[in-house]
């Protein structure tokens, strides 16, 4: 059934754009166009009040219709000096003598388009080739005012109008989002420029305006909130990517500098994220106060904080400002105020181009140079040097695969005994870790924590060696013929987990033994993050009569006025008393007088000859550890050799 044109609600129109004029139309157009006939509207003179905007750009769309495209755009008419909005479909339609003229398709109603630019009035320009001002369109004028000269007053930035020039030099299109100076302000555009020749032959340049500053805001924020972090309002991993890639590309140098929190782990797993976030607030502001306009300060990780620094200064500035930085994040804390928590930082830095020109590597560059510093004591800052990176790849390897050694069935316990040396009994088991991986090969124990610390890995490592040691015990009893209670380090992490102690106590009735047959070995640093805790976990431990022993005494904390407050039953003594022991005994002898008097028993290890076991005994260190009086070995050893310990 053919449709009748004239019925349709869509203005239809054949447009002369050689002559300026409308050939036929359908009563939808004769509407729009205010016209009472189809004569009346083929009489009007369109020409007079056309700018050479218009001109132009409809001469651009006549060449577009020689190659069949089809144009769509939100456009603007003023019959009879009503303006009107429509959004149009142009296409070429060849007229009776050959020449190509223009169908056109409008409605003033809003379009279901997909095109983002269809509900932009198409705002149309015209400059001489070196940018003086020529024409422009009805919303020309209404976006920008009639006080404009030339394209560099619009422009902002200086880069994108360089940028149109040479395209358009080299006769290309130019299309990009472009802020330009209006009236109101700067507004985004979508700008399509293009070579243009004018009535008097001479060549100019035809914009395209599309007003986008509404998506494009939204756009901004979209991505201001992608690149920053919600607590700190700081660059997020994501933003400073993005914010150095211009640095990259136009090869400037800079300085990244790691920064890593020292001790924050235990602030977020002992008095909650809720103070850990006000304490990561106040870390911002402190390295706020330190930056200057030039420098980007990022969020970029947990406790982890990025400072890029483009002031390409000697290596003793960085060293001056490296120990600013780790003064101010060390000094305490108002969010912390009576809580016995201390903070430092460890730095590292690289630099760009000379380390790295990658964004990635750099970051692992001075990530492993801050790795370095943590080794070498905390808060210090180190500089990266060549292969620093070769251990953080190997801390890779490992967490990826120590997060499968328990399934793998690759973890094992080695027990060392600890003795009464006054009656030659084993009094004691000393559980410790060892860890075989096909890939690794034997991996340090001290590796193998500090990994499984950092991954959030150590409690299911933790949780499988008490399993494992509370189950080994009877055995151990058996084969030794010893009452031997089990040892068994805890990292401070563990400690502070919901259900701890309940889940102890369930695994030593599983095997029928009692509280007191297990002891849990934590360091100082542990014992007094706990001492102020309402909740303190060390306290169910002594309800449960779990037995406490401080491990290492005398390279943690070694606070005497804290001493008496820790429930322990046992000071195990570190090894490095034992290295003036030849020359010096009053450090050992006062440590076992003060330890005695709080009603505690020292024990001290890393005892290896029998001169070293007689004088340790002579000052009262009955209980001892070490390699004189037993290696680590497997649960296999001891049954292998029952016959020989009974």
């Amino acid at each position: 059934m053919p449709v009748d044109i004239h019925s349709l609600q869509t203005a239809v129109w054949i447009y002369d754009i050689d002559h300026s004029s409308i050939l036929w139309a359908n009563k939808a157009a004769l509407e729009l166009w205010d016209s009472s006939s189809l004569e009346e509207l083929i009489d009007r003179d369109l020409k007079t009040d056309q700018s050479v905007a218009v001109k132009e750009s409809l001469l651009q769309y006549q060449q577009a219709f020689k190659q069949n495209q089809v144009i769509q755009e939100n456009w603007y008419f003023s019959p009879k000096g009503k303006e009107i909005q429509a959004f149009c479909q142009f296409s070429g339609i060849e007229l009776d003598n050959g020449r190509m003229g223009m169908l056109v398709e409008a409605t003033t109603a809003n379009p279901l388009h997909s095109n983002i630019l269809s509900g932009s009035t198409t705002i149309l320009s015209v400059y001489s080739l070196n940018g003086e001002f020529i024409s422009g369109n009805p919303p020309f004028i209404k976006s920008f005012g009639n006080n404009v000269t030339n394209l560099t007053e619009l422009i902002c930035d200086s880069d994108v109008l360089s940028e149109l020039k040479s395209s358009l030099v080299k006769n290309i299109k130019f299309e990009k989002d472009v802020l330009m100076n209006t009236p109101q302000g700067q507004t985004w555009f979508k700008i399509q420029a293009m070579r243009s020749r004018h009535e008097q032959n001479h060549e100019s340049i035809l914009l395209h305006h599309y007003d986008i500053h509404e998506r494009k805001t939204l756009e901004q924020n979209l991505r201001e909130e992608a690149h920053t972090d919600p607590l700190t309002g700081l660059l997020n991993r994501r933003g400073l990517t993005y914010s150095l890639k211009k640095s990259l590309s136009t090869g400037t140098p800079f300085s990244l500098i790691y920064i890593d929190l020292d001790g924050f782990k235990m602030v977020n797993d002992s008095l909650g994220h809720g103070l850990g976030d006000k304490v990561l607030i106040e870390v911002c502001q402190r390295l706020k106060e330190l930056c200057t306009e030039a420098d980007q300060l990022c969020r970029f990780g947990g406790d982890e904080f990025i400072l890029i620094s483009n002031q390409n200064k000697l290596e003793s500035h960085y060293a001056e400002r490296c120990h600013a930085l780790l003064e101010s994040l060390s000094e305490p804390y108002k969010t912390l105020k009576d809580r016995n928590l201390s903070l430092s930082a460890s730095i590292g830095i690289s630099h760009f181009p000379s380390d790295s020109e990658n964004i990635e590597h750099l970051i692992t560059c001075a990530d492993a140079a801050m790795y370095e510093a943590k080794k070498q004591g905390k808060k210090r800052w180190i500089r990266y040097q060549e292969g620093m990176e070769l251990q953080l790849k190997r801390l890779s390897r490992i967490a990826h695969n120590l997060a499968l050694a328990i399934e793998k069935q690759e973890l094992a316990l080695h027990y060392q005994p600890i003795k009464n040396i006054s009656t030659n009994e084993i009094i004691s088991f000393e559980a410790l870790l060892r860890w075989t991986n096909k890939e690794l090969g034997y991996v340090n124990t001290e590796e193998v924590i500090q990994v499984a610390e950092e991954t959030g890995l150590i409690n299911d490592i933790e949780n499988w060696v008490l399993k494992t040691a509370i189950q080994d015990l009877t055995i151990l009893r058996n084969a030794t013929t010893s009452q031997a209670t089990m040892s068994v380090n805890i990292s401070g992490l563990h400690i502070s987990e919901p259900n701890f102690v309940k889940s102890i106590l369930s695994i030593l009735e599983r095997h029928n033994l009692k509280a007191d047959d297990l002891n849990i070995e934590l360091t100082e640093s542990a014992l007094l993050t706990n001492a102020n805790n309402t909740h303190n976990p060390i306290q169910q431990f002594t309800f449960s009569n779990i037995k406490i022993n401080i491990d290492d005494f005398g390279t943690g904390y070694s606070s005497l006025a804290y001493l008496h407050s820790i429930p322990a039953s046992i000071v195990k003594v570190d090894r490095s008393f034992l290295e003036s022991i030849e020359h010096n005994t009053v450090t050992l002898e006062c440590i076992h007088r003060l330890v005695t008097a709080l009603n505690m028993t020292c024990l001290i290890e890393g005892i290896e000859t029998p001169e070293q076991a007689e004088k340790l005994k002579a000052i009262g260190y009955d209980l001892q550890q070490g390699y004189f009086h037993g290696k680590p070995q497997s649960l296999d050893y001891y049954l292998k050799n029952a016959q020989f310990h009974a």
